[in-house]
């Protein structure tokens, strides 16, 4: 998969989706509209559920919904079904982008797009985690600055109850939207925390889901972020090998293993930078580093650079690394794509309180990244309200549903292990191991092994589609 994130910029740029919004109550209630990069029929509406359904009386959300349509004059009657990760990317916005990425199964099936409760024009949850004319200091500080955590809670409050919020509350949003329009049994297409979404959906409704494609799962009984300081070190230490095995790459940085362990302990000691408003040379913390070089290696364009990033840091330059936190591509873009109110409500419920302080601990003092991202995580999740979840919602989902795991082996946020761990409660299933690729990456070879199983229905035969060529990574010199 390119960068989605890239996409959605674009997109939002030149969005303008034009449609009656009418509140749906089947097909027939669904208006054409007009969806940024899409050029074949769709249809969108509103669908309006209670916020809280033991309270069907109080606050209604309008939850909005695109439907590309299938070709067919009859297409099948189990549509595709993009659940998003982040928690809290939203999904109508990319309408354009998966209807390229499943054109071929577009021929038979509807493509369903669901702004998640909290995201997008479904009461979108927004943070400004980083605001033009912060601190600059806490830019480069802090990935989740404790003011602007408190000042978004207390003012997204007064919008929504946010504790209703969570995958369980998504699902039954989900059941009621399928019932509506008259969907079988759906093709779930889930990435990143979008495969908790389908874990829960899949336990609540499993006679509601054909097919699930998992890229890049999270398990649903593994909490985040202590997991990422050993992910972080497995990646970083693939690139450096990586570089070693390229010629360009071996010639332009010779020692960049060594020159990584000499920038840490610069920041160790204390390194400031000069930045555009500020009258002073700031600090530029370890943690917020190792952190963005994290990120980064999400892709494999952002995962080639990392060398040349490294090399320039440690002859003086900072300034690629401080440029990255500070444009849109840095700080401000998790802000921008991502409902961080989304985002919040469910990690610090599903995750943050079921950390094991032994993950920590071991983290602390072996990994680049060390505790700083949990330590981050958990000072946000003391501001946020907390929510009860229902018995059993962490237990590993067990299901018969074909499913289909791709990773990638250079993923420092899902690394291979979870699919073993997750896939091991689906007994028809089958994995894709993108060799060379980051996190919900896509290729032409996954996708004809996506093509398949949904077309079938089955794991069967996929077998006989090779995805096993690694793809060198391209780095910058």
């Amino acid at each position: 998969m390119p960068n989605l994130r890239s996409y959605l910029w674009t997109a939002t740029a030149g969005w303008a989706l034009t449609c009656g919004l009418a509140h749906a109550a089947g097909k027939e209630a669904l208006a054409a509209c007009t969806l940024p990069d899409v050029d074949r029929p769709a249809k969108c509406g509103v669908f309006e559920v209670p916020e809280n359904r033991q309270q069907p009386n109080g606050r209604k959300l309008q939850i909005h919904v695109a439907v590309v349509s299938a070709s067919s004059a009859q297409p099948q009657p189990d549509p595709i079904v993009v659940l998003m990760g982040g928690p809290g990317e939203e999904a109508v916005i990319a309408a354009g982008y998966y209807a390229k990425q499943f054109a071929t199964l577009l021929k038979d099936r509807d493509l369903l797009l669901i702004d998640q409760r909290g995201t997008g024009r479904s009461n979108g949850l927004r943070c400004d985690l980083h605001p033009k004319g912060v601190d600059t200091a806490t830019v480069l500080s802090d990935v989740y600055p404790l003011a602007s955590v408190r000042e978004c809670a207390q003012r997204l409050s007064k919008q929504a109850d946010l504790t209703q919020y969570t995958y369980a509350h998504f699902a039954e949003d989900l059941e009621h939207i399928r019932r509506a329009l008259g969907y079988g049994p759906m093709n779930l297409s889930s990435g990143s925390y979008g495969t908790r979404a389908a874990q829960v959906f899949i336990r609540t409704y499993p006679d509601s889901v054909r097919t699930v494609f998992f890229g890049s799962v999270v398990p649903i009984d593994i909490p985040t972020p202590p997991t990422f300081a050993k992910s972080t070190n497995d990646v970083i230490d693939k690139i450096f090998a990586a570089c070693a095995r390229d010629a360009a790459c071996r010639v332009a940085y010779p020692n960049v293993r060594q020159e990584f362990t000499e920038i840490l302990a610069q920041l160790d000691k204390g390194v400031r930078v000069t930045v555009p408003g500020s009258a002073q040379p700031v600090p530029l913390a370890r943690g917020r580093v190792v952190e963005r070089f994290r990120s980064i290696s999400y892709r494999r364009d952002g995962s080639g650079t990392v060398p040349w990033i490294i090399h320039q840091a440690h002859g003086g330059n900072w300034q690629p690394i401080v440029d990255s936190l500070m444009s849109d591509v840095g700080a401000r873009s998790f802000d921008s794509d991502v409902s961080m109110g989304l985002f919040f409500t469910i990690t610090c419920n599903e995750d943050v309180p079921f950390i094991d302080e032994r993950d920590v601990e071991q983290a602390k003092g072996t990994t680049y990244l060390g505790d700083y991202r949990v330590r981050q995580q958990r000072a946000a999740c003391a501001l946020w309200p907390k929510v009860t979840l229902p018995a059993g919602y962490r237990s590993p989902v067990r299901s018969a549903v074909p499913a289909l795991f791709v990773s990638g082996d250079y993923d420092p946020a899902s690394p291979l292990w979870t699919t073993d761990h997750a896939g091991a409660g689906f007994s028809n299933r089958f994995r894709v191991v993108m060799r060379g690729y980051g996190h919900t990456e896509w290729n032409d070879c996954v996708a004809r092994v996506n093509e398949r199983f949904v077309m079938t229905g089955s794991v069967a035969g996929l077998d006989r589609i090779s995805c096993d060529n690694p793809l060198p990574l391209k780095f910058k010199t």
